[in-house]
């Protein structure tokens, strides 16, 4: 079904062209709900994001939130870290549309959201990064430039949380990700007409990469740790911190000991090997 010349319907309410996804202000207008219809586990996302965010925001820290659409994500964090003192949220996105939704969801005094270009953007010294279903939509040679800008916004023990659609590993696999991610969609309640249309639409748009193609990027970039903290099929949650070869092999073990109240053992040193390829 087509809504008008041109324009097929992706969504009960959501049209969109062929080949031209655009986040227009009527996928503004709906973005909540059809997110939800789009991404597989989008609330676990969310909140293993949050929970993700209690290592690396601290009183006084800078939090960046690249592609903020409605807010969502800084809405969460902020209800999180409330109780903390001098935590600043900025939310990015190139659609005023989205960024309206979101000052109206999130108007407390340490949030701000700004319509800009990521590229286009100055950055002050953040603590934590977050990026969910954005950089999907960047060839490799912007990807990369906008990797670099956050790396070098990052503090030192900061961190860089990702959510994006990818590409199996296996060519083999990619046909058995796309028709569950189908089937999910169904479940959703949208149609094989609408499910046709919004792949046709992001032809070209979409430009997803493998796991492996993403963590190489990283680590090319300057990232030392990173980690995969949720799989679905053909979408994924990354975490990568921003620290020097010593602290990456103390961290973890700290985190434990914390935890349960023991002290370092001797026979863990600085030189230890990393175990880093997996």
């Amino acid at each position: 079904m087509r809504k008008k010349s041109g324009h097929m319907k992706v969504d009960d309410v959501i049209s969109a062209v062929e080949g031209g996804w655009e986040f227009t202000d009527e996928v503004a207008d709906h973005f909540d709900s059809h997110v939800r219809k789009s991404i597989p586990l989008y609330e676990e996302i969310q909140d293993m994001t949050v929970n993700l965010s209690e290592w690396f925001i601290h009183n006084g820290s800078t939090v960046y939130d690249i592609g903020a659409s409605t807010g969502e994500t800084i809405h969460r964090l902020q209800r999180k870290h409330a109780s903390k003192e001098n935590v600043i949220f900025t939310g990015i996105d190139n659609s005023e549309k989205m960024v309206k939704h979101a000052r109206k969801k999130v108007s407390a005094r340490n949030v701000r959201f700004l319509c800009q270009d990521v590229l286009q953007t100055e950055f002050e010294e953040a603590d934590l990064i977050i990026s969910l279903f954005t950089l999907q939509f960047l060839g490799i040679a912007e990807r990369t430039k906008v990797l670099h800008r956050l790396f070098q916004s990052l503090r030192s023990g900061g961190a860089l949380i990702l959510g994006e659609k990818v590409l199996a590993e296996e060519g083999r696999f990619d046909e058995i990700w796309v028709e569950l991610y189908w089937d999910f969609k169904r479940s959703q309640g949208l149609t094989d007409d609408q499910i046709l249309h919004k792949a046709r639409s992001i032809r070209g748009v979409l430009r997803p990469i493998t796991l492996t193609e993403h963590i190489k990027l990283l680590r090319e970039t300057g990232f030392n740790s990173i980690d995969v903290f949720l799989k679905w099929c053909n979408f994924a949650g990354i975490v990568a911190m921003k620290t020097s070869a010593q602290s990456v092999q103390s961290t973890g073990f700290e985190a434990i000991a914390n935890v349960r109240g023991v002290s370092k053992p001797e026979s863990i040193s600085a030189s230890g090997d990393q175990h880093t390829d997996d």
